[in-house]
Order: structure tokens, then sequence, then C-alpha cells
């Protein structure tokens, strides 16, 4: 039966027009609830102890960060007519990370969303930054840090989880566009380079925002791209960090930021009515990524993005149960926020080593493995003198990259090689000598520490 056929199922009056799972909308009652629902997201603004501040909306030009941006503008401004509207955004600002130097495809989009933005958006300041810009030492703690980490060990190529890295000088005078591309071409797995990818414009909007004074960051997560996600996240090994990785707020994993997904109630169907009926989707950029035009089994998003959407086909309820599920995630209690991810800038998980050990098949019968060097040196003797070895200065300077990675992101790594390393961004090597040098000094203090248990 057609949605022509039957009745508004809010207003009882008018002729719908638009099916959503098993409920008929005319095109006035969508739009008002459509609404509604990005308006109870905005109202966790006002919760608790929390204070209206600036926010950063990550745009790439797709249906869903497009709408997102429409909304938010409509929340910004208070109608003199409308007395019951409350302004819940006082300032905002857009920020689009360009990848056009990795997909062709993707030429011409953050010029095309700025003029769009200056055009029909003009009350949001609009920011774009190419992805090879995340080499630069603008995207590093201190601001000017320029090492980046060479690979010491043979770990990564013999197919082990133990790598040893050192942090050297760049002297690379490539340019930035094409370290990147050397970057991702070293990389066989696509599910490796999706994440990656992810990673790296995750921290590009976390530095951009804490640069302008952000309080939010506004994510464009659709409720179909939330269901995806939760299902990839957990095949990959991330279900420590999940609730932070896909949760309705996070305020934790970021000083001074929260960030949020104000469309995880909407469908992507739902999405693409709204951009319709709101004459919005003209400025939509279709992205091409690693998996655009590629068989399911590509990476495990890919593939869990198509079983997801053929189950939503027949059984309309799969996201919406999903997302439900999603909401009643909480973050460990013994989290330590203290000690992230060099990578994915997420906490770490404490006894990742030793779980992994006893889940990874390390031996077989009547195979005899070589014996594993002492971790305080390489595991080949490319960085070992003639005469005697390495030297204690070498043993000290030799870092266990995994140690500072999450288990999702150690996998991963098995999909680098040497080269990978070394193209690694700085904020990364900066990340991980930090935490050597307070890990090791740490260990030098530990003897003369009280423990808060002792009496």
């Amino acid at each position: 039966m057609k949605p022509s056929d039957k009745t508004c199922c809010k207003c009882k009056t008018e002729a719908a027009t638009v099916l959503i799972r098993q409920a008929y909308y005319c095109q006035s009652c969508f739009m008002f609830t459509f609404v509604g629902k990005y308006r109870s997201i905005l109202l966790r603004l006002r919760n608790g102890n929390r204070q209206n501040g600036k926010v950063l909306l990550a745009c790439s030009g797709g249906p869903s960060s497009i709408a997102m941006v429409n909304l938010t503008k409509n929340f910004m401004r208070v109608v003199p007519t409308e007395k019951k509207k409350v302004q819940l955004i006082p300032e905002a600002i857009v920020c689009h990370i360009d990848e056009s130097s990795l997909f062709e495809n993707n030429k011409g989009y953050a010029e095309k969303l700025k003029e769009n933005m200056e055009k029909d958006f003009d009350g949001f300041e609009y920011f774009s930054h190419r992805l090879e810009e995340v080499f630069g030492p603008e995207f590093t703690k201190s601001g000017e840090f320029n090492k980046i980490l060479k690979s010491s060990s043979g770990g990564i190529e013999n197919g082990e989880y133990e790598h040893f890295v050192q942090c050297v000088q760049n002297n690379s005078t490539k340019p930035l566009a094409e370290q990147l591309q050397t970057l991702f071409n070293s990389i066989k797995k696509t599910a490796a380079k999706e994440d990656l990818i992810w990673n790296l414009k995750m921290k590009m909007i976390v530095t951009v925002a804490k640069r302008e004074g952000c309080s939010y960051i506004f994510m464009g997560d659709s409720a179909t791209r939330q269901a995806i996600k939760m299902i990839a996240m957990t095949s990959k090994g991330r279900g420590y960090t999940l609730p932070l990785d896909i949760g309705v707020d996070n305020e934790i994993s970021f000083k001074d930021i929260c960030v949020m997904r104000p469309m995880k109630d909407m469908l992507s169907k739902e999405i693409g009515f709204y951009n319709y009926f709101s004459k919005i989707d003209k400025y939509i950029m279709p992205a091409f990524n690693f998996s655009t035009m590629m068989p399911a089994k590509s990476s495990i998003e890919r593939l869990t993005e198509d079983f997801i959407v053929s189950i939503e086909r027949e059984f309309s309820s799969t996201v919406s149960t999903i997302c439900r599920t999603i909401t009643k995630l909480q973050p460990s209690a013994d989290m330590d926020l203290t000690k992230t991810c060099a990578m994915c800038l997420m906490p770490l998980e404490s006894g990742i080593a030793e779980w992994r050990r006893h889940i990874t098949v390390t031996d077989v019968e009547g195979v005899e493995l070589p014996a594993k060097k002492d971790d305080g040196c390489c595991s080949t003797n490319e960085c070992c003198s003639n005469t005697g070895g390495c030297s204690t200065e070498d043993k000290q300077s030799k870092i266990d990259m995994n140690k500072f990675m999450c288990y999702n992101c150690q996998v991963d790594l098995k999909d680098y090689n040497s080269t990978t390393i070394e193209n690694l961004p700085p904020y990364m090597a900066e990340s991980v000598v930090d935490q050597s040098r307070d890990n090791r000094l740490l260990d030098q203090i530990k003897d003369f520490l009280i423990d808060d248990d002792e009496e």
C-alpha cells in the first residue's frame, strides 16, 4: 500500500507521504518529529553542570553532516514570535578535513563546501584543513615536535606483535601530500587503512576544537552508521572503549571537550527525506573512500554495512534495536584516562599483552620457534655494533610500541611495515616518547612511593 493511501499517524488528518519503519507521516509532521529528535539531544547540553559553549561541527559534506549543520543553524537564533524556543547553541564553527590528496574524486569539495557555507550558512565560521597537515608540528601537543618513529626490529615483517622503534629527527624533505600517500600505500589491508584515516581525522578535529576554544564537538553519525560501527568495532576488538567511540556524549576522553552525536536517533532514510524537504540536498557531496564501490568482503566495516543494511530492509527495527543497546553501554569503572593509545587517543586497557598471549597461538607442535630477544633491545642485529652488541644507551632508546597502543591498534600494527612506521605522523611519536619517559621515571621511583592502601 502506498503512503498516500494512509492517514498521518500523528495529526490523523493529512494524507501520509512518508513511511518510516511501520509509521506513516505527512510531510509537516515528519519534519516536526525529526527536528524534535535533534532538539532532545541538544537539551543534554543543559543537563547537569554543563554550560552552553562554542560548538565545532565536523562536516564531511555528506547527507548526515549537512543535515546537522542545517539543524544547528535553526537552534542558534530565536525568532521573536517563537516565545517558547530557546537558543541552545550560542556559537558554532564548521570544520572540514580535505582528503583529496588520497582520493581524486574528492577534489574541490573543500572549496565547494566553503562557498555553500558563505552563501546559505553565513552564521558559521568555516575551517578547512588538508589531511596531510596532520604531519605538521601544529598538530602535536608541544607545537614544535618534529621527530618520527623508526623501525628497529623485524617483528612486523615476521607477523609478530612485538615491535620496537626509536624516535629520530625527521629529516624528510618530501611534500606532506607525498608523505600521506606513502603512508597509506604501504598498508595492504583496507580495514587498517580505514582505522588509520579515522584516527588522523579525529586527532585533527580535536586539535582544531581546542585551538578555537570549543566546548563541544558534534559528529554527524546517523543511527544507521552507529549500528554499523558498533558491530564493526566490537569485531575489531574495540569493546573496551566502545562507549566512548559511539556513545551519545563522550566527555571523558578529551579534557574540557565533550564529543556528542546529535544525529544518533535518525535513520539514513529519515535524513534523506529531511534534506529533500528542506531543499538542502543540493549541498551534499558524495564522499569517496577506501571502501567505495568495493566488494562487501573488502573490510570488516564494509561487510558489516552490507549485513546491517540488508537486514534492515526485511526487519525495519534492526538498527533501532542495536542503537538502544548502545545507550546502555557504560565505560569501565577502572578505566585509566591518563594512559591513552598513541594512535586512536582512546584510554588503554591494562593487561592487554598478557590477555593477547593467552588467545594467540605462539607455538606449533613439532616446530621450534626462534627465541625472543631481550625487550630492552631490538630483535635484529641491524642496530648492534660488530664488537659488542648494543650499548646501555641503545637499549634504553628502543621502545616497545605495543605498550602504548590499544588492542585494535595493535592488530592494525601487524599490517604495517617499516615504511609505514617511519611515515606515521609526529603526534604519534610524541605520544609514544612522552608515555615511555613517564613509565621509565615511574619504574625508577616506584620503590619510594607509598601505596594509598597502606596505613
